[in-house]
C-alpha cells in the first residue's frame, strides 16, 4: 500500500527523528522520545523565518552528537539536528512525496520507506531480505562483487538532491530558484550549518535523501548488472569476471557524477559459491542450544565459546549475536546469571549494555533488590573517561530506572565530557540543576552553533522554566513548550 505524505511527515517526526532505526531501538535508551513532536507543532516552527545571513555563524543550525559504540570499541558519531530546520525538511519532504516515492518501488535497494507497525517508516534491519536476494541472484553466476561507497553521509553533496530529483541540465538552469527542489537541498544543508557537503547520520531524512540519489544511479545499472543494495553496501553477482569487473567500473562512473567515490579497499571481486553468511555466524550456530528453555549451563557455555570467537574475529559483532540469539530463550533460573555474565562483558563492549534492559526487567522485581549498583558504576566511570555517549546514557538510565544515586563526583565527571544527552539524563535524576545550569552558563551563547550542539539539554530546562530562552528573539523553544513537546519520556 502507498504511503500517504500525512504518515510520512508523522513518522519522520514522530518516531524517526531520533536516531532509532534498529528494529528493536538500540541506539537510544526508551527514555529519550520524540512522540510528542506533533506535524501541529512542526508546522508552527515552518511559519517561523529560518536563521539566515551572509554570515557563517548566523547561518542555518548545528546538530547535537551522539556516539555509538560498535562492535570494535570504536565510535561513530550519528547526529539530532536542531528541530526547527529538521521540521521544514520533514515538511518539504512530505509535501513532495508524491514526487519522491519512486524510492519504494526500487527493486534493487533493501531500504525504502513503508509504514510499520510502530510509527517508523524506515527500520534497517535486512538480513532476511539480504539472505532472500542473494540466493535469487546468485543461481547461475560465477563472480560476486562486494563494494561501498567511501564516507557515504559525510561525502553527500546536497546540490546533488536537485540533479537526483529533475536531472542536472533543468536542476543547474534553475539553480537559484525557490523551486521544490532547491528547498529541499536548502533545508537539507541547514540541518548542518548550512554546509554542501555531508548530511547527518541518524534521522530517517538521511536515507530518504540518499536513496533518492541512489535510485538514479540504479536506473543507469539495474538492466545490465544484477545486484542489490543495503544503503551503500553493493552486492552484484556476474557470470564472467570481465562483467563483474566493468560493473566496478560503471558504478565508479555512475556515482562520481553526483560526487561520490567507491571505496577501494573495501572493493573485491570473488569466485562463487561462497557462505551467504559469515564464518563466524555458521560457526556459532551450529554451538546454539537447543530447546525453548536454554539452561544456565548451556547458556554460559555457549556464551564462553562465542568469547572465544569474539577474540579471534574483532570485526564482527559476535557477543551482541550470541547474547541476542539466546536471550529470549532462557529458562528462568539461567537469566540471573546470564545477566551477570553479560554486565561483566559491557565493561569491555559497551556495545552489548542495550541488550541487559529486559534482563534486568526479568531478574529485578524491586528497585530495593537490585544488587548491580557497583558494576554500572564502574562501566560508567570508565566510558566517561572514553566519552562513549551511548554507554554512558545507557548506563545513567539504568540507574535512574532503579533509583541508583549518582554523586555528585561522578555528576562532575559527566558535565566535564560536554556530552549533551548523558548530562540531560544528569538533569533528569533531579539532584543537580546547579551544575548542569553552571555548565549551560558556561557556553558561549554568541555563538549559536555551540548552543545548538546542546540544544535537547538547553530545551529541556528550558521547558521546567530554570534558564531563559537561550535564542533571544527565536521563537523555537517557546513553539516546542506551548505544544507540550518533551523529549525525555
Amino acid at each position: 500500500m502507498p504511503l500517504k505524505n500525512n504518515i510520512v511527515y508523522e513518522s519522520l517526526l514522530s518516531h524517526n527523528y531520533f536516531p532509532e532505526q534498529k528494529r528493536d531501538k538500540e541506539e537510544l535508551p526508551p527514555i529519550f522520545s520524540t512522540r510528542t513532536f506533533t506535524t501541529t507543532v512542526a508546522n508552527q516552527l515552518c511559519n517561523e523565518p529560518l536563521r539566515g545571513g551572509r554570515s557563517v555563524s548566523q547561518s542555518g543550525y548545528d546538530q547535537v552528537e551522539y556516539r555509538i559504540t560498535r562492535y570494535n570499541n570504536v565510535s561513530r558519531p550519528i547526529s539530532i539536528p536542531h528541530p526547527m530546520p529538521y521540521a521544514n525538511l520533514a515538511g518539504c519532504i512530505s509535501n513532495n512525496w508524491n514526487k519522491l516515492d519512486y524510492i519504494c518501488s526500487n527493486a534493487n535497494s533493501l531500504v525504502f520507506p513503508k509504514k510499520h507497525s510502530d510509527g517508523r517508516i524506515i527500520i534497517m534491519d535486512y538480513s532476511k531480505e539480504n539472505i532472500e536476494s542473494d540466493l535469487s541472484n546468485s543461481f547461475g553466476n560465477k563472480f560476486r562483487v562486494r563494494t561501498d561507497i567511501a564516507n557515504f553521509f559525510p561525502s553527500i553533496y546536497t546540490h546533488s538532491i536537485p540533479w537526483a530529483l529533475v536531472g542536472f541540465s533543468t536542476a543547474k538552469s534553475n539553480k537559484h530558484g525557490s523551486v521544490w527542489y532547491n528547498r529541499l537541498d536548502t533545508y537539507q544543508r541547514y540541518t548542518k550549518r548550512n554546509e554542501t557537503q555531508g548530511i547527518p547520520i541518524g534521522p530517517a531524512t538521511s536515507n530518504i535523501i540518499s536513496e533518492l540519489i541512489l535510485a538514479r544511479v540504479d536506473d543507469k545499472l539495474s538492466s545490465d548488472f544484477t545486484y542489490y543494495r543495503y544503503v551503500d553496501d553493493y552486492i552484484c553477482y556476474c557470470d564472467t569476471y570481465e562483467k563483474a569487473d566493468k560493473f566496478i567500473r560503471r558504478l565508479s562512473v555512475e556515482l562520481w557524477k553526483y560526487k561520490l567515490l567507491l571505496n577501494i579497499s573495501k572493493t573485491t571481486i570473488e569466485p562463487l559459491p561462497v557462505t551467504l553468511s559469515q564464518n563466524w555466524i555458521l560457526d556459532l550456530y551450529t554451538r546454539l542450544p537447543e530447546g525453548k528453555e536454554i539452561n544456565v549451563t548451556l547458556a554460559i557455555r555457549f556464551l564462553d565459546y562465542a568469547v572465544s570467537i569474539q577474540n579471534k574475529t574483532p570485526d564482527g559483532s559476535v557477543l551482541k549475536f550470541a547474547a541476542k540469539s539466546i536471550k529470549g530463550k532462557l529458562h528462568k533460573l539461567a537469566r540471573k546469571s546470564v545477566l551477570e555474565y553479560l554486565l561483566q562483558l559491557s565493561l569491555h563492549y559497551p556495545i552489548l549494555l542495550p541488550l541487559l534492559d529486559s534482563l534486568f526487567d526479568n531478574v529485578t522485581t524491586a528497585k530495593k533488590s537490585f544488587g548491580y549498583d557497583k558494576q554500572l558504576k564502574k562501566i560508567l566511570d570508565l566510558n566517561i573517561i572514553n566519552c562513549r555517549s551511548d554507554a554512558m546514557c545507557w548506563v545513567i538510565y539504568y540507574m535512574l530506572k532503579f533509583g541508583i544515586k549518582i554523586n555528585r563526583a561522578r555528576a562532575k565527571k559527566v558535565i566535564e565530557t560536554r556530552d549533551c544527552l548523558a548530562i540531560t539524563l544528569i538533569y533528569k535524576t533531579g539532584n543537580y540543576d546547579t551544575e548542569v545550569i553552571n555548565f549551560i552558563n558556561s557556553l558561549d551563547h554568541s555563538d549559536r552553533y555551540e548552543l545548538d550542539q546542546h540544544w535537547i539539554l538547553l530545551y529541556q530546562v528550558y521547558r521546567d522554566n530554570k534558564i531563559q530562552n537561550p535564542y533571544p528573539g527565536d521563537n523555537t523553544f517557546q513553539i516546542l513548550r506551548n505544544g507540550n513537546v518533551t523529549f525525555l519520556r
